[in-house]
């Protein structure tokens, strides 16, 4: 059996066809989408990208693995196979097997496990802990600080899909496209330059966010207006569109050689990003929707049950993991956390979580409790939004999805409840100590890249 992760980077979900987007940014990722299922209130449990990225591959959450950041923080995973656990212990004694990530998973039962990505540029030694391959092409030098695009990812992912044919193959696609910086040519943008803009930062907003002095504010960014914000989605656009046109690419070589049928397809992005909605232009910097919120496409074998459909249910992206091992018919290892959403695609399962947790350790540090209705957000450490962003809120994502109006003090019983969840999700997955405190503690990783002088909590 082939079995495909796709994994794009900086991709919001409502830039996306399948998640009603008028522009046509993703009509190959739309296309797998029709035969599959669309994740409508899919989160990465962990941003920005490396914890991400943690998270899908041991399905696992950060507060676990210990991963919650970039840097040196992000060494510190908790694996029987390292000396030390995140927290600078000893590594606890543990059957190997109850702690496979997934690629190893593939490993050890015999099928091969090929990875292709920009992804190495971040040190995280633990991510390629066995694979039979892991390949990072080399491209032509770009403005992208990675210099790796997504066609010469996609050329090494073809490679390896020919040279495995008719083997039991896992491959792990991993884009760089669209993560800022943007690079594509004039001709490529102008065409989403007439795109309806959200409603969010309005006119009011951008000038308020003009006296802002922080990473990526609008003065920083030189978004002066409306017009200037519609430059920058209209070039963000163009690059899902360039991501999406190479998946095509490797969706049509599935197709040729008759794999696309029987091929179990995971899409998904590590994390989203925001432009404005809270001052912050072209970055992920909090556990907002626009920062939290990805798209989530699983297509099964053409044997396997599916509801063509959108879900709702409340999923991240440590459901990943379980989900691949279970069309895969493989044991998931025992310290997994997420759940298998094969019975959400095929429509037989009628309970689930009513709740998630997901966490941001870069340029704040922030946790929240994501509910049907409601959002509760804490703030450990603010980065360089002291002064802006509260210790605590609440938004009522039923009536304000924008996440505009902090309704705390209205609903204080409310955010009573979610905080005792918090509290109690922290206790059940957790260890002490808590390594996302650890992170407010030394600085968030982008935070202490700009200043020196903050003291920790």
């Amino acid at each position: 059996m082939t079995t495909i992760h796709i994994d794009i980077d900086s991709l919001r979900p409502d830039h996306v066809g399948a998640y009603g987007y008028e522009a046509e940014t993703t009509p190959n990722i739309d296309r797998l989408a029709s035969d599959g299922v669309v994740f409508e209130r899919a989160y990465c449990a962990n941003s920005p990208c490396l914890p991400s990225r943690a998270g899908t591959i041991t399905g696992r959450y950060g507060i676990e693995t210990g991963i919650e950041t970039h840097g040196p923080a992000s060494q510190r995973i908790a694996h029987p196979a390292t000396t030390v656990d995140w927290a600078g212990g000893p590594g606890e004694v543990a059957d190997l097997e109850d702690w496979y990530t997934l690629p190893e998973l593939f490993y050890e039962s015999d099928q091969t496990a090929v990875g292709v990505g920009s992804f190495s540029q971040h040190p995280a030694p633990w991510f390629y802990h066995v694979w039979n391959e892991y390949h990072q092409p080399r491209s032509p030098t770009t403005d992208n600080f990675q210099a790796i695009e997504g066609e010469y990812v996609i050329e090494r992912a073809l490679d390896a899909l020919e040279r495995n044919a008719g083997d039991d193959l896992f491959l792990y696609v991993q884009m760089w496209d669209p993560h800022a910086p943007y690079n594509r040519t004039d001709e490529e943008i102008e065409r989403f330059r007439s795109v309806d803009l959200p409603p969010y930062p309005t006119e009011d907003d951008l000038d308020d966010h003009q006296e802002w002095d922080a990473w990526r504010s609008a003065g920083q960014m030189d978004i002066e207006g409306r017009d200037d914000l519609n430059e920058m989605l209209s070039h963000y656009d163009a690059e899902i569109r360039y991501a999406d046109d190479q998946i095509g690419r490797l969706l049509a070589r599935l197709e040729s050689r008759g794999l696309y049928d029987d091929a179990t397809i995971v899409l998904t992005g590590d994390h989203g990003e925001e432009f404005g909605e809270h001052g912050v232009y072209r970055e992920h910097w909090s556990t907002h929707d626009g920062t939290q919120h990805v798209p989530l496409v699983v297509k099964p074998p053409s044997d396997e049950p599916v509801d063509r459909s959108s879900r709702a249910e409340l999923v991240t992206n440590v459901d990943i993991a379980p989900t691949i091992a279970d069309y895969e018919g493989l044991d998931r290892p025992a310290r997994w956390q997420g759940r298998s959403l094969r019975g959400l695609v095929s429509d037989t399962t009628n309970e689930w979580r009513d709740h998630i947790v997901v966490d941001h350790g870069l340029y704040t540090a922030q946790r929240a409790v994501r509910a049907d209705r409601w959002k509760y957000i804490r703030t450990y450490h603010p980065g360089m939004w002291d002064g802006v962003v509260p210790a605590e809120q609440l938004f009522d994502m039923e009536n304000d999805p924008w996440e505009q109006e902090n309704v705390l003090d209205d609903y204080s019983g409310i955010a009573g409840e979610l905080r005792d969840t918090m509290n109690d999700w922290v206790e059940t997955h957790g260890s002490d100590p808590d390594p996302l405190r650890m992170v407010a503690g030394e600085g968030p990783a982008g935070y202490n890249a700009f200043e020196d002088d903050w003291d920790g909590v």
